[in-house]
């Protein structure tokens, strides 16, 4: 291979080093959780202040509540969830086809796995003040839905939650009445605080994944902001402005409380709590008159990050909370692709290979392409050569000679660079979506693979790729600098270090095109050799 295509195997390395060796920050391991206890505690009642405060104010301690804790159900194809009678808010919800473990083993994944101590879901009613429990009573329920109603102070409080079951959201209908004498000022909300997962990050150095720890996200105006670093993230941050939802994520999950009126006055707080996280939102502080009612709505939803069911938000625009990063142009048609023959082929391994073919047909013509113009630039070795000793000390003038040299002889000393360049943000587009989309959660491929989106436990298809970048090095045209053919005996060795730790869909893909790439080049060779034997029966070397 000629300098110029070393260089661009060595830059495309470097470029998806760098990007996620400092632009993508992966997160820091969180210490472990503290046991869950039996039952959470029921958190104080805040009496209704009307002011408000740029910090969290503790509650008083109330009396114990006089009403037992009931849980209720409500049950669909996708989701388990469980209500509290303390909350009237679920404190469960089990996704029925996601699983802790591949293969389907394990419990499934729990999207309120609780803080020890705390409730998942909480009730946030006055401007601030912390979370309240109104101790509800079950009203009324029925299939998809529970009314709740509880009292705290002056304030009685009924809370409705809707439950359509076709998908992955929770309706919940919140309504205020002032009871008292006096006006009082609320600022209704939810707050969200889960457990880190126990399951601990994967990978080594910029390639360390921790794909099911949380972290807080929001939308503010149009823009999303996400908060990734857990060692920077404070006990308690807030932001006002056009809050139009808030919410927690990890690579294939999101539970988020959306806003159904967004006001420049809107709140979100989020910050790291013992064991876990939190986010909580609430709407602008609005006073009540004695007698007087009002409305307020959330949205929940408690999924998975599929790109079709968070576009129905409409303008809410919970698709958002999706990041490809940079390379969002080309990851969003590749998870369209794979899911297209993922339709017919019903194994995602091999629809990732079917999209490696594809890409490799297309850019056949420019392969192809490349490698004429690799021949013709080792047939120019020897004058370049001669070139380097006649101009050993004036760099300029070898730099001039030589470019006239390839105008002469039509040749783009380029020509190498430009599959692998296209190439490199295939790569990262497709980790990114191995990383993000949940259709690839824990996707088996065959027999002992059994997670695409996982590192190759058994580091076969790693050290199968060394193999055939090997076998390519040897049917390319060699170079005739020593430092170059050394750093090019080295090439597969750390190219297969780097692949231990990337996800095995990633692996895959890299290994097939190589495979192809070194079958296209058989080709390649066999039709110009054909075509020197007809030209005048001198077979290239």
């Amino acid at each position: 291979m000629e300098k110029r295509s070393l260089l661009a195997v060595v830059l495309s390395a470097a470029v998806f080093i760098v990007y996620y060796g400092f632009f993508y920050k992966p997160p820091a391991k969180p210490k472990a959780p503290p046991p869950a206890a039996a039952a959470p505690a029921a958190p104080a009642p805040a009496p209704p202040v009307p002011s408000v405060s740029g910090s969290p104010a503790a509650a008083p301690t109330p009396p114990a509540p006089s009403a037992p804790e009931l849980t209720s159900e409500l049950e669909s194809p996708l989701v388990r969830g469980k209500f509290s009678s303390r909350s009237g808010l679920p404190v469960e919800w089990l996704l029925n086809k996601y699983f802790l473990e591949p293969g389907r083993k394990g419990p499934n994944i729990d999207l309120l796995r609780e803080v020890a101590g705390t409730y998942p879901l909480s009730l946030l009613l006055f401007p601030g003040q912390g979370v309240i429990t109104p101790n509800f009573q079950l009203a009324e329920s029925g299939k998809g839905f529970l009314n709740y109603r509880g009292q705290v102070g002056d304030v009685a409080v009924q809370q409705r939650l809707e439950f359509l079951g076709t998908d992955y959201t929770l309706q919940v209908q919140l309504r205020l009445e002032n009871r008292g004498s006096a006006p009082l000022t609320f600022s209704p909300g939810l707050r969200l605080e889960v457990q880190q997962n126990p399951l601990s990050q994967r990978g080594f150095w910029i390639f360390k994944e921790a794909p099911n720890l949380k972290f807080p996200l929001y939308r503010l105006g149009t823009s999303v902001e996400r908060h990734h670093n857990v060692d920077k993230l404070g006990a308690f941050q807030e932001q006002s402005g056009e809050i139009s939802w808030t919410g927690l994520e990890d690579h294939y999950f999101l539970s988020m409380l959306l806003a159904r009126t967004v006001s420049p006055q809107n709140r979100v707080a989020y910050g790291k709590v013992a064991g876990g996280v939190f986010t909580q939102l609430q709407y602008a502080p609005e006073a009540l008159a004695p007698g007087q009612a009002r409305d307020y709505q959330f949205t929940l939803y408690l999924g998975p990050k599929d790109p079709a069911l968070l576009k129905t938000f409409g303008e809410a625009r919970l698709d958002q909370a999706v990041d490809y990063g940079w390379f969002s142009l080309i990851a969003l048609p590749i998870l369209q692709l794979l899911k297209l023959f993922h339709s017919f082929l019903h194994n995602w391994g091999l629809a990732i290979i079917a999209l490696t073919l594809l890409i490799k047909l297309i850019l056949h013509p420019l392969t192809r392409k490349s490698m004429q113009s690799m021949k013709a630039m080792q047939a120019l070795q020897p004058q370049l050569q001669k070139l380097r000793e006649k101009y050993a000390d004036n760099r300029e003038q070898l730099n001039l000679q030589t470019m006239e040299l390839f105008k002469r002889h039509k040749v783009n000393p380029m020509g190498g660079c430009l599959p692998m360049l296209i190439q490199m943000p295939i790569y990262i587009a497709l980790y990114k979506v191995l990383y993000n989309a949940t259709d690839l959660y824990h996707a088996p491929f065959f027999a002992f693979y059994q997670d695409l989106s996982a590192p190759d436990p058994y580091f076969i298809m790693p050290i199968l790729l060394g193999v055939f970048m090997v076998l390519q090095q040897k049917m390319t045209p060699s170079t005739a600098d020593p430092a170059q053919a050394k750093i090019m005996m080295i090439m597969p060795v750390v190219f297969s270090l780097f692949m231990i730790f990337l996800p095995l869909g990633l692996v895959l893909y890299i290994f097939v095109n190589t495979v192809l790439t070194v079958l296209q080049q058989w080709m390649n060779q066999k039709d110009i050799h054909l075509i020197d034997l007809l030209r005048g029966g001198k077979k290239t070397a």
